[in-house]
C-alpha cells in the first residue's frame, strides 16, 4: 500500500465531514418583565437577562456572580458583597436600608413568581432558565417593595421532554461543584427533579484559632416541581425547593492597626479568632399554581407558596486575634411567609391587559447579638461612663480578665401586604403603543424590641447595656400600616420591525418600616420611599441584526429613602447600623451592546454612568458627632465589561472561546467616609481590572461536553473601603479582598 493513502484517505474524509461551530446568532430572549410571555426586545422596560448560557460561561452560583454582567445592579457595596443571608441587592445606586426585618428592601426579588423576603433572595443557581433584572419602579406589577427594580428567578418548569443532565465542576481550593438533573413526562402528568452541591475551601489564609475558615464555601440545593394538565383549559403545578447553606464567616483583614499581623491585605492572609464563627441558612418552600384558559382571549393563574427559612451569621468584627479588642455579631433569623396572587389575563387585537390582586403574611422572629471581651467592653464603656478603661478594668477585678460579655437585641414582626393592579397595553397601530397602569398597596407591620439587662459585670454595674437598649430593659412594640397608589405611563414607538423607543413615567412605593436596633422608630416609624422615575430608552436590533443595543437614559427621585449609616449617640459605647431618611435624585446610562462580527464571531459591552444628589436629615456620625442636614454630591463609578466569544468551524466538534474583561473604577477617595489615612492601606483606590475565560470543546456526535475556566486571571486584589463598627473607637478598621485567580474544569453530559 502507498505509504500517502492513509493521508489521502483521511483527507477525503476530513472534507467529507461538515465542519461544526457554536451559534453565536443573537438569538430571541423572552421575558416576562410585564406578566407575560414577550421578546425582551418589544417590552418598554429596561430589562437585563442572566440565561443557562451565562451561568455556564461565568460559573456564576449566586446573584453576587452575575453582578458584573448587568449595568446598574449590584450585590452589596463589599468587595463580596453581604455573604448569603444579609446581601443587599442595588438597582440604579439603591439598596434597602440595613438587615433590620421591620425595614424592606427596595429591590424586589422573586423565584419562581414568588416574593422572597430578604434574608432569602440569594439562591443557588440551579437549573436555572434565566434571572432578568427589571430596572427602575416596578410596583404596578411586581408591588411590594419594587421601588427600585426587581430580580426575577425564573427555574426551569416541567416539560414534555425526557431529558437528564449529569455536571461537574472542578477546581483549585478544592473546588467541588456537582449537579444532576432529570425531566420526563408520562401521559399529561410531567416532572422534573435536580440538585446541585457545591463545596469550596478557604481563599484566604487564616493563621488565627478559629475552627471554620473566612470564606470557605458549602451548598446543596435541590427542587422537584410537577405539572399536570388535568384538563383541556386546566394545568396544575407543585413545585418543593430545598436550599441549605453552611459557609465559613466573611474575611475581615484588619488594617491601619499594629494588632494585626498582616498589615497588607493583597497577601490575602488573616488571624482570625472569632470564636464559632459562620453563616448557614436552611430554608425549603411550597409553591403550587393553577393555570387556566377561560376562552381564546382570556386567561388566569392563581399561585400560592409558603416558605420558610432560618439563618445564623457570626462573623469577627475587629479583624484581629487580639482579645484586648475582641468583637463579634450575630445574626439569627427565623422567618417564614405566605405568599398568594390571583391574576387574569386578556389578550385582543389592540388591547392586552393584565389585572389581579395578591396577599402575604411574614412572621418573623430575628437576634442579633454583640460579643465583647472584657477589655474591648472597658474601652466601649469609657465613652459611656466617662471613667479610663483602664480604672474600669482594676474595679472589674482579676476574676473578669479572659472573660468574654454579650448583649442581644430581640425582635419579632408580623407583616400582612395587601395589593390590586392593572396594566393596559393599547396598540394604536403598527407602530404605537400606549401603556397605563395603577396598583394600590397597603402594609400593615406589628414589631417588638427586647434587649434584656446584660450579665455582663460592667452592665450590672451601671444598670444598662452598653450598646443596645430599650426602655428598662423590658419588650417594646408598635404598630402602623402604610398605603400608596402607584402606577405607570408608557408610549413607544416601533422604529422597525426590529427596533423600538419608549418614554415611560412610572412611580414606586416601598412601605415605611422600624428598624431593628432602634426602638425610637416604634414612636417615629421609618417613612416610606416614594419614588419617580422618567425613562427614555432605546432597544433593538441593527444592521442587519448583526447589532443588537439597549440604551437607557433616566431621571430618578427618592422622597424619603430609608439609608443605612454608622451612627453613634452621644454616651453610647460603639456606631451601630441605623437608618435615616435622606431625599435623592439619580441621573444616569446604561447601555448593552452585543455586536456580531461574523457566524462565528461576537463581541459584547456592557456600561453604567450614574450621578447622585442626596439631602440626608440631621444625625449624628459614627464618631458621636452631629451633623446637620446635609446635601451630599457623588458620581458613581463608571464601570463597565467587555465580553467575546470565538467559535471556529470545526469537523471533529465544536469549540468556544469565551473571555469577559471587567473594569471598575475606584471611588472610594470621593466616598463620604473617606480619611486620609485610607491612603496607607496597600491597595486602596486602585480600580479593579479582571479578566476571566473559558473554552468550551463538544466532540462531534457526543453527549459531553468538556470546558477549562479561569476567574481572575491577572489576580487583581483590589480591597473595599475601611470600615468596622468599632474601627473609629477601638481603631480596629477591617476591609474586604478580591478573590485569588482560581481555575478548573467543567464536564457536562446532557441525554
Amino acid at each position: 500500500m502507498n505509504k500517502h493513502s492513509g493521508s489521502i484517505a483521511f483527507l477525503l474524509l476530513a472534507t467529507a465531514i461538515p465542519t461544526v461551530a457554536k451559534d453565536l446568532s443573537l438569538e430571541e430572549v423572552v421575558v416576562t418583565a410585564q406578566k407575560r410571555e414577550q421578546n425582551a426586545q418589544t417590552v418598554p422596560v429596561t430589562v437585563d437577562t442572566f440565561t443557562s448560557t451565562d451561568v455556564e460561561n461565568t460559573g456564576a452560583l449566586i446573584l453576587e456572580d452575575m453582578q458584573d454582567y448587568i449595568p446598574g445592579f449590584q450585590v452589596g457595596d463589599d468587595v463580596h458583597g453581604g455573604g448569603i443571608t444579609q446581601s443587599q441587592l442595588i438597582v440604579r445606586g439603591v439598596e434597602g436600608s440595613n438587615i433590620s426585618t421591620g425595614g424592606d428592601p427596595s429591590v424586589a426579588t422573586f423565584y419562581d413568581e414568588v416574593y422572597l423576603p430578604k434574608a432569602a433572595t440569594t439562591v443557588a443557581f440551579s437549573d436555572m432558565q434565566q434571572i432578568e433584572v427589571l430596572k427602575g419602579p416596578q410596583g404596578t406589577l411586581f408591588g411590594r417593595n419594587a421601588a427600585a427594580g426587581v430580580v426575577n428567578m425564573i427555574p426551569n418548569a416541567p416539560s414534555e421532554e425526557t431529558e437528564a443532565l449529569l455536571s461537574a465542576r472542578i477546581g483549585n481550593y478544592n473546588l467541588q461543584r456537582y449537579e444532576a438533573m432529570g425531566n420526563m413526562a408520562l401521559g399529561g402528568l410531567a416532572l422534573r427533579v435536580n440538585a446541585l452541591t457545591n463545596q469550596r475551601d478557604a481563599v484566604v489564609e487564616n493563621f488565627g484559632p478559629s475552627p471554620n475558615d473566612p470564606r470557605e464555601q458549602d451548598n446543596q440545593a435541590a427542587r422537584l416541581a410537577a405539572r399536570w394538565d388535568a384538563l383541556d383549559w386546566l394545568t396544575l403545578q407543585l413545585a418543593y425547593d430545598y436550599d441549605k447553606v453552611d459557609n465559613g464567616p466573611k474575611a475581615v483583614l484588619g488594617v491601619l492597626n499594629d494588632r494585626t499581623n498582616f498589615p497588607d491585605p493583597q497577601e490575602r492572609k488573616l488571624n482570625t479568632d472569632v470564636i464559632e464563627g459562620r453563616e448557614s441558612r436552611g430554608m425549603d418552600a411550597w409553591t403550587a399554581k393553577a393555570l387556566f384558559d377561560i376562552n381564546e382571549q382570556w386567561a388566569g393563574k392563581f399561585i400560592t407558596s409558603y416558605r420558610q427559612f432560618e439563618t445564623f451569621n457570626l462573623q469577627d468584627e475587629d479583624g484581629t486575634s487580639d482579645y484586648d479588642v475582641y468583637v463579634d455579631t450575630n445574626n439569627i433569623e427565623d422567618s417564614d411567609i405566605f405568599y398568594n396572587e390571583l391574576q387574569f389575563n386578556f389578550t385582543g387585537e389592540y388591547l392586552d391587559l393584565v389585572f389581579g390582586l395578591n396577599y402575604s403574611e411574614e412572621d418573623t422572629f430575628q437576634r442579633t447579638d454583640l460579643r465583647f471581651s472584657t477589655a474591648a467592653a472597658a474601652s466601649l464603656a469609657s465613652a459611656q461612663v466617662g471613667i479610663p478603661p483602664t480604672l474600669i478594668n482594676t474595679l472589674a477585678g482579676p476574676a473578669y480578665e479572659g472573660t468574654y460579655g454579650q448583649e442581644s437585641m430581640i425582635n419579632t414582626g408580623n407583616f400582612k401586604n395587601y395589593g390590586f393592579y392593572g396594566d393596559a397595553d393599547f396598540t394604536l397601530n403598527d407602530q404605537w403603543n400606549l401603556i397605563f397602569g395603577l396598583r394600590y398597596s397597603k402594609d400593615e407591620k406589628a414589631f417588638t424590641w427586647h434587649a434584656p439587662l446584660s450579665d455582663f459585670v460592667i452592665a450590672q454595674a451601671i444598670g444598662e447595656n452598653l450598646i443596645f437598649n430599650t426602655e428598662n430593659n423590658e419588650p417594646e412594640s408598635a404598630e402602623d400600616e402604610w398605603s400608596k397608589v402607584t402606577g405607570r405611563a408608557v408610549v413607544n414607538y416601533q422604529i422597525t420591525e426590529s427596533a423600538m423607543t419608549y418614554l415611560s413615567y412610572s412611580t414606586g412605593y416601598k412601605s415605611g418600616g422600624f428598624d431593628s436596633l432602634n426602638p425610637n422608630t416604634g414612636k417615629v416609624p421609618l417613612e416610606p420611599e416614594e419614588v419617580t422615575n422618567i425613562e427614555l430608552g432605546i432597544k433593538g436590533d441593527f444592521f442587519d441584526r448583526h447589532v443588537r443595543t439597549q440604551v437607557a437614559l433616566f431621571y430618578m427621585e427618592i422622597e424619603g429613602r430609608q439609608e443605612s449609616i454608622e451612627s453613634q449617640e452621644p454616651g453610647s459605647g460603639a456606631a451601630v447600623p441605623t437608618v435615616i431618611n435622606t431625599d435623592e435624585e439619580y441621573t444616569g446610562t446604561e447601555i448593552t451592546v452585543d455586536w456580531l462580527i461574523s457566524d462565528q464571531l461576537r463581541a459584547g459591552l456592557i456600561y453604567t454612568y450614574r450621578e447622585q444628589d442626596s439631602e440626608r436629615e440631621a444625625h449624628f456620625d459614627s464618631q458621636a458627632q452631629f451633623q446637620g442636614a446635609q446635601q451630599v454630591n457623588t458620581t458613581a463609578p463608571q464601570d463597565y465589561t467587555l465580553t467575546l466569544d470565538w467559535s471556529p468551524e470545526l469537523s471533529f466538534g465544536s469549540i468556544l472561546f469565551h473571555m469577559d474583561y471587567v473594569f471598575k473604577d475606584n471611588t472610594q477617595p470621593e466616598d463620604e467616609d473617606h480619611q486620609d489615612r485610607f491612603f496607607q492601606v496597600p491597595g486602596y483606590g486602585d480600580d479593579s481590572k479582571l479578566l476571566n475565560a473559558r473554552i468550551l470543546f463538544v466532540p462531534v456526535n457526543t453527549r459531553v461536553e468538556v470546558a477549562l475556566w479561569g476567574r481572575n486571571l491577572l489576580d487583581d486584589k483590589g480591597i473595599s473601603q475601611p470600615g468596622g463598627l468599632t474601627g473609629d473607637l477601638l481603631g480596629t478598621y477591617h476591609v474586604g479582598v478580591q478573590d485569588p485567580t482560581t481555575y478548573g474544569v467543567d464536564v457536562k453530559w446532557v441525554y
